[in-house]
């Protein structure tokens, strides 16, 4: 079980790596997976008021971070993704933004939230179910779903000009 876990964090760091050190220009990965959403995660309050969030159904544009506390380039990202959010809220996009927490305890959940204050919805999946059915592989990665389909994910640290990108390529479909 320890080489199982050796195995998949080696491969998860020189993937963070790899990413984080790629200077070619970024690129969607088009996927257009179905996913049968059925998901009893936390919403992160980082003030301990954490409450139970049904994640069921993903109408409309959502764009899905899935993060880790310890994760350079996702601690480098939320100025990013708190940037878009600003613009969803400034030009009224029909356009969710969450991230969502799948390798910590809820505690360094929380005080990554208290810590770095993502101003878009911060959930945990405490069990740990959810990146398996997105085939999430490390952290970052970013899915633009749309009504419950997959239509592109991003490996590594995402910013603005690629959640430009993302936007553009779903309204041109």
């Amino acid at each position: 079980m320890r080489f199982t876990y050796f195995v998949f964090f080696f491969f998860l760091i020189v993937g963070i790596s790899y990413n984080s050190n790629t200077i070619a220009s970024p690129k969607l990965i088009s996927d257009n997976k179905v996913i049968d959403l059925q998901y009893e995660l936390i919403r992160i309050d980082g003030l301990g008021n954490d409450e139970i969030y049904i994640l069921e159904d993903l109408n409309g544009l959502v764009i899905i971070n899935f993060w880790a506390s310890w994760c350079g380039p996702c601690i480098e990202e939320i100025d990013e993704l708190n940037k878009f959010q600003e613009r969803i809220n400034k030009e009224k996009l029909n356009v969710r933004i969450i991230g969502i927490n799948i390798f910590d305890d809820l505690e360094e959940a929380s005080n990554f939230k208290i810590k770095y204050n993502p101003r878009f919805e911060t959930l945990f999946d405490k069990n740990k179910t959810i990146p398996i059915d997105f085939g999430v592989v490390g952290v970052p990665e970013t899915y633009f779903v749309k009504n419950n389909t997959v239509l592109f994910k991003y490996v590594g640290k995402i910013t603005e000009e690629i959640l430009e990108k993302g936007l553009n390529n779903i309204k041109n479909e």
